[in-house]
């Protein structure tokens, strides 16, 4: 008897241009007039990342994407999530933003589930660090490239967050909420551009959806995309010494206030 948990995951992690269930070509899956078109989507921005990267794992390679959506046109309640790893360097980051780029024909997107985890393996989600739900106000959706496959790429952006992580390696998602209709795929990446590491270039990201049925399944595996864009944005945590020097440098001002005085 055939395992079925393999059979989905496979067909699950299949490159975009490879097979039926991920080809923008197919007809459940065609061009689409809202991929060129979107209502409320600024064109600010261009291939690269965004201000304040942390990390970023570099832009679309125009080869293909992953499925990584929420209430799409699979169904209210169904999601595939992309995970890929970024390193964390001491003293640690401050985090005010997550983002990823997708190849997207969603409309009405309402908002963007994000999380953190650390530890993840061929069918284990490992720890979660941290995870949200960024609603109007908190998050943007924005033109980031032309795109393939009739498809515009768009960078969907979860905003205003509060996240402090220690130095070590964690993975990352950022997925939009859809409306009930269209698709999201996140863009693959070869590195062009990347900022921090991994650089695009270790193919260690893990798939997660319960419509393929795929339980963190390695994507990079038997020639499938290794690597997707996204980033991260904040600040460097400063070191200990330099916190000293900063409260050493408020008492020498406040010691001169006093002398002057």
């Amino acid at each position: 008897m055939k395992n079925k948990y393999n059979l989905a995951a496979r067909a699950a992690v299949l490159a975009l241009a490879l097979t039926a269930a991920f080809a923008f070509t197919t007809t459940a899956f065609a061009y689409s007039p809202y991929a060129s078109d979107r209502n409320g989507a600024p064109r600010v921005s261009s291939d690269g990342s965004l201000p304040g990267s942390l990390w970023y794992n570099g832009d679309l390679n125009h080869v293909n994407g992953l499925a990584n959506e929420r209430d799409s046109s699979l169904g209210f309640g169904q999601y595939a999530h992309i995970f890929d790893d970024f390193n964390v360097t001491g003293p640690g980051f401050h985090l005010t933003g997550l983002y990823s780029n997708n190849y997207d024909s969603m409309t009405g997107i309402v908002g963007v589930e994000w999380s953190i985890r650390q530890g993840i393996t061929a069918g284990n989600g490992g720890t979660l660090i941290a995870s949200g739900t960024a609603g109007p106000g908190n998050f943007q959706v924005i033109f980031h490239n032309a795109g393939d496959f009739g498809f515009t790429e768009y960078t969907v952006q979860a905003m205003n967050l509060n996240i402090n992580l220690t130095p070590g390696t964690y993975f990352l998602n950022v997925t939009p909420i859809g409306s009930g209709n269209g698709r999201s795929f996140d863009s693959d990446t070869s590195g062009a551009g990347c900022i921090g590491t991994p650089c695009g270039n270790n193919s260690n990201a893990f798939f997660d959806s319960n419509f393929f049925g795929a339980n963190y399944q390695p994507t990079g595996q038997q020639g499938q995309p290794g690597d997707f864009s996204m980033g991260v944005q904040g600040t460097i945590i400063p070191e200990p010494a330099t916190w000293a020097l900063l409260g050493l440098g408020t008492l020498l001002v406040a010691v001169r206030r006093r002398r002057s005085a």
